[in-house]
C-alpha cells in the first residue's frame, strides 16, 4: 500500500526537478565560455535536482515502486508547462497529445489494480 504522503512528496519531487531542468535551460543562456559556465540559474538548478533527487528518495519509503515512478512522469507535465509560460515555447498538437499520453499512462499505472 502506498502512503499519501509518499505521493506528495513525489509529486514535490518532480516539481523540484522541473525547475532545476528550467534553470538548467536559463543557465545555458549566459554560457559561453569557461567564465559562465559557473551561475547562479546552474547553482540554483543542480541545488534544485539535488533536492528532488532526496525528496524522492524519502518518498520511496512509503509506497510501491510500480505506483510512485510513474508518477515522477508528471515532470515532463511541469516542465511543458514552465517553457510555455516563462521561455515562450509553443506546443503544436502532437506535444499536447503526448502530454495527454503521459496523463493516462500514469493513471493507468497508479490505479491499475483498482481496475
Amino acid at each position: 500500500m502506498t502512503e499519501f504522503w509518499s505521493v506528495i512528496l513525489v509529486i514535490s519531487s518532480t516539481v523540484l526537478s522541473s525547475l532545476g531542468s528550467f534553470y538548467m535551460k536559463v543557465a545555458s543562456k549566459s554560457m559561453n565560455d569557461i567564465k559562465t559556465v559557473i551561475n547562479m540559474p546552474l547553482i540554483g538548478a543542480l541545488s534544485l535536482h539535488t533536492l528532488s533527487a532526496v525528496v524522492g528518495v524519502i518518498a520511496y519509503r512509503g509506497g510501491e515502486l510500480t505506483v510512485l515512478v510513474p508518477l515522477a512522469s508528471l515532470n515532463y507535465i511541469w516542465a511543458s508547462l514552465l517553457a510555455i509560460k516563462y521561455l515562450g515555447e509553443k506546443m503544436n498538437t502532437w506535444k499536447w497529445i503526448g502530454v495527454v499520453s503521459i496523463m493516462l499512462g500514469i493513471s493507468i499505472m497508479g490505479y491499475g489494480d483498482l481496475l
